[in-house]
């Protein structure tokens, strides 16, 4: 399925596909089975799971192409579109759960009875905790190393799946040995789960938000380049200092002042250093326009 010259992004994606196909499967088998809810929306949050591996592979296929004509500052927004689309995912899902988990919860309160779940879908469950838990380390390892934002987000979404089968284990775990008394436990678990994947798809979706409105970066990143121009001798006053970014390419345009009688190829060295400081720090593809002015101004 993967071949040597695939990337590592698309190889722990296509991992995470079969991963979820299998665990999709089981959940949904495990749940109509062993009468289980709780288990039942842990196997559609897995599917939502396949969902955006595959969102995330139409991204990372759209942002490796090169800059062109239409797109001078490459296709890294469509990586952040991809993310966006796994946070608005998400949150659907879990809002689905809660909705789901309510009415069963009401239901119990009003007499309506709550099937007892099996073992078997325990089993399961506390099994899908540790692979997702296992895919959520391997997807984030990767997504530091290569600064991908979709697979940090589809990372955190293997986590989010990964307490889902936690909460799911224990509370179909509770009904499955306990008796009748704890089986409310089922549905109750199954809203945790959605709680949790509200506060993780918010977070998602607020920070893509920021990335495709072109929010600045963070204000001590801002900070830290004007004193990497302060440091540069022959550079004074660093100003007009705006940044965003293209996927996971910083841009960043500042203004820099200059002696006016600097000869061009000094001055033009003197940029040269700060633009590779800047590389050096935020990557090498980070996009670095610096305008230059002398100083003191020239008389008009």
């Amino acid at each position: 399925m993967t071949s040597p010259r695939m990337s590592p992004e698309r190889k722990i994606t296509f991992v995470s596909i079969v991963i979820n196909i299998v665990l999709t499967g089981a959940k949904f088998a495990a749940g109509i089975f062993g009468r289980s809810q709780a288990l039942i929306a842990d196997a559609i949050h897995s599917l939502s799971d396949f969902a955006t591996d595959i969102a995330v592979l139409v991204g990372l296929r759209f942002t490796a192409k090169p800059s062109d004509e239409d797109h001078a500052y490459g296709h890294g927004k469509y990586e952040t579109l991809a993310a966006a689309i796994i946070g608005v995912v998400l949150a659907y899902v879990a809002l689905r759960i809660a909705g789901s988990a309510i009415q069963r919860i009401f239901g119990a309160i009003h007499g309506v009875p709550i099937p007892r779940p099996s073992t078997f879908a325990f089993w399961t469950a506390f099994l899908s905790f540790f692979i997702k838990e296992w895919l959520y380390q391997a997807t984030m390892k990767v997504a530091r190393a290569t600064g991908s934002s979709s697979l940090v987000a589809n990372a955190w979404h293997h986590r989010s799946d990964a307490f889902s089968a936690l909460a799911s284990s224990l509370g179909v775990g509770a009904a499955a040995y306990f008796g009748d008394d704890w089986l409310i436990l089922d549905p109750i678990a199954a809203l945790f789960v959605s709680i949790f994947l509200i506060r993780v798809a918010w977070q998602i979706i607020r920070e893509q938000i920021g990335f495709l409105t072109d929010q600045s970066l963070a204000p001590e990143v801002c900070a830290e380049i004007i004193a990497m121009a302060q440091a540069i001798p022959g550079i004074s006053e660093p100003h007009e200092l705006r940044t965003r970014m293209v996927g996971r390419t910083p841009v960043i345009d500042l203004h820099i002042r200059l002696p006016a009688d600097l000869p061009l190829r000094e001055a033009h060295d003197i940029a040269t250093r700060l633009e590779n400081d800047l590389r050096h720090r935020f990557g090498k593809e980070t996009i670095a326009n610096l305008h230059l002015e002398p100083y003191p101004d020239p008389i008009s």
